[in-house]
């Protein structure tokens, strides 16, 4: 019996269940001869990527260096390949779990309690799109045929709208690609982008402003879509061919059927992923970083107008809209502004070009604009509100260093200038980068954060806003980021001898979290030896001060980089010298070695806000963290 399931021909897939209609493959492949023409304009241009100089015809032939790019792009350590394998157990747990609420119609099932509850099935109907696995145009036709069964317009209105902005394959995915904060947020939108929809056409539909008459007239032939020889083709179902419901008709086997149904949606799931991956690295690669930087990093409240309209004709799947934005992220020399990558996560999916055309000729013109108003309106609202209520400027909201952490001591810190593309920009207030963090997994190398301010360290300051639980964020994110066998071994090196740092409450910490902190300045050891480091697997290096005792010699350079490219962390962390200079040369002698450069000092005030999140959401999102954590594991 089952050789006879493997061997059933694949069946067109259905347009009610949530396949892609053949508009939407078109879509994705422009998107992809788009990128391309990106790749083939800047090897034409510039050369390979890196090079300043204009491309020299007669040095090699253009094919040959088209190729090698390619190449590059793709089997490189940071490239295309790399991160799908990164996302590999978040698509397999995505795709299992849509199979599985597929398998036992979990959806089908709350659909049919929406007539049951008036105006709360706009929040049933919310709930029901965030866990369906369907795209827009697949939303579209459900919601045809839901019209035709005879349920209101407003909870189908919320079903439309939250269905494309999320799945559960979407939400694993967009927990790896920017963690558990942004996971809450993205869902917390959704659910409410669905009730804002669903209550204005509730509220519009009570006063007769949408009329009887939904549909255009002839424009849907009322009939059963699930009937082969139903005759508009952009509404057949051909769901009883395919191979996950012919499987449950030959064997009343559940687990065979499980299977089935989510190896249909290996390819479903599958190239929205391969296409955001790619445009994603394309992007981080190539697209010029100013342009970039002026609506994604810019402290400019119109860009997410600018954002929200920018998406409409832009065919975004919510699959590939993680991924794109995680390398948005990761280009940007500073953060992300939340608002903005918020509506980018939203207005895309939601105003997907295909859906709307769909939309145009099947629904009377109020319905089209309602969906729209609702779509434009719905994401503004909820990203000005999100950025109000959530995120705080200049902060990569959900970075690990910042979690639990509501403020931090302020005060002169150094200016941190990113150099290479494995350094992220973990807080920039007034603009001006403060903490960064570099990691480089796929060559093993250990993670190393940047601090410009020493104040948030110093004995003084250990007990003032959430100084304390930073510090514990420090260790903690080196200690998962270090691949060595040296676990849990802390050495603090002071390069001057003018301030004590940590302080005893930080200290105790550190010794309950299970850290072990050996102390040491450049008095009591005038060398980094390689013995002392042999049997440390976290180095703090605290520099200051304006002579030469206060810089690391070149031998202990070099052992430092050894360090990290055995896979041990490392902190450094800069700051005006204890005489007022701003001789940052110490610091930057190892600092440079990893993609980052101090340059001048800032004033950024006494206290710095991180977190405006409330204890229910902190706690969410430790939740998922930990959710992470296991998925990674597997």
């Amino acid at each position: 019996m089952l050789r006879r399931l493997l061997e059933m021909r694949r069946a067109p897939q259905c347009d009610i269940h949530g396949s892609s209609a053949r508009t939407v493959n078109r879509a994705l492949v422009w998107m992809v001869l788009a990128s391309i023409s990106l790749v083939i304009w800047h090897v034409w241009v510039y050369g390979p990527s890196g090079h300043a100089a204009p491309y020299q015809g007669e040095a090699r032939s253009f094919p040959l260096l088209l190729g090698a790019e390619v190449w590059d792009l793709l089997t490189n350590k940071h490239g295309i390949l790399a991160e799908l394998r990164e996302v590999f157990p978040y698509f397999i747990v995505g795709v299992l779990l849509a199979g599985y609420l597929r398998t036992y119609k979990i959806a089908v099932k709350l659909q049919a309690m929406l007539r049951k509850y008036g105006v709360l099935s706009v929040f049933l109907a919310s709930f029901v799109g965030i866990i369906t696995p369907l795209c827009a145009c697949g939303t579209l036709t459900t919601a045809v045929s839901l019209l035709f069964a005879g349920l209101p317009l407003a909870p189908v209105m919320a079903l439309m709208v939250t269905s494309p902005l999320l799945s559960p394959s979407t939400y694993l995915l967009t927990l790896n690609d920017l963690g558990p904060e942004w996971t809450v947020i993205r869902t917390l939108s959704a659910f409410s982008m669905g009730i804002f929809a669903g209550l204005v056409t509730h509220f519009l539909w009570k006063r007769g402003l949408l009329g009887e008459n939904l549909f255009i007239e002839g424009a849907v032939v009322r009939g059963d879509f699930h009937d082969e020889d139903y005759p508009d083709e952009r509404l057949r179902c051909n769901c009883r061919q395919k191979f996950g419901n012919r499987v449950a008709v030959r064997t009343g086997n559940t687990f065979l059927v499980f299977l089935a149904k989510s190896a249909e949606m290996v390819w479903t799931v599958g190239k929205y992923i391969l296409v955001g991956v790619a445009i994603g690295a394309i992007v981080e690669r190539y697209m010029p970083a100013q342009w970039i930087y002026r609506f994604f990093g810019k402290d400019d409240p119109l860009n997410i107008v600018w954002v929200t309209l920018g998406s409409v004709p832009v065919f975004l799947h919510q699959i590939s809209a993680s991924s794109i934005l995680y390398h948005i992220k990761s280009s940007l020399d500073g953060t992300l502004d939340g608002g903005v990558g918020l509506a980018f996560m939203i207005g895309g999916p939601v105003t997907a070009m295909p859906t709307m055309v769909l939309f145009w000729s099947v629904f009377k013109k109020r319905v089209f604009f309602l969906y729209l108003f609702v779509c434009l309106t719905g994401t503004l609202l909820i990203a000005y509100g999100f950025r109000a209520a959530l995120f705080v400027p200049g902060v990569d909201t959900g970075n690990d260093l910042l979690r639990g952490v509501r403020s931090l001591s302020g005060g002169v810190s150094a200016v941190i200038k990113k150099q290479s593309s494995t350094v992220r920009i973990v807080m920039d207030p007034t603009r001006q980068n403060a903490i960064a963090t570099c990691t480089n997994d796929l060559e093993g190398q250990g993670g190393v954060v940047f601090d410009g301010c020493r104040e948030r360290f110093l004995e003084r300051s250990a007990g003032l806003y959430d100084n304390r639980a930073y510090v514990g964020n420090i260790a903690r994110w080196l200690e998962e980021n270090n691949s060595s066998a040296v676990g849990r071994q802390i050495l603090v090196y002071t390069l001057h001898d003018d301030l004590p740092y940590l302080g005893k409450g930080v200290l105790d910490r550190l010794a309950r979290e299970g850290y072990s902190v050996s102390v040491l300045t450049r008095r009591t050891a005038p060398q980094l030896s390689e013995p002392m480091l042999d049997r440390t697997g976290q180095l703090w290096v605290f520099c200051g001060g304006a002579g030469p005792e206060s810089r690391l010699t070149a031998a202990e350079l070099e052992r430092v980089s050894q360090f990290v490219a055995g896979g041990k962390g490392l902190l450094v962390v800069a700051g005006q010298s204890p005489g007022g200079t701003d001789d940052l040369s110490g610091a930057n002698s190892l600092a440079t070695r990893f993609g980052v450069e101090f340059a001048g000092v800032a004033d950024q005030g006494s206290e710095l806000p991180v977190s405006v999140a409330s204890n229910l959401f902190n706690r969410s999102a430790e939740l998922l963290g930990r959710l992470l954590k296991l998925v990674h594991k597997a």
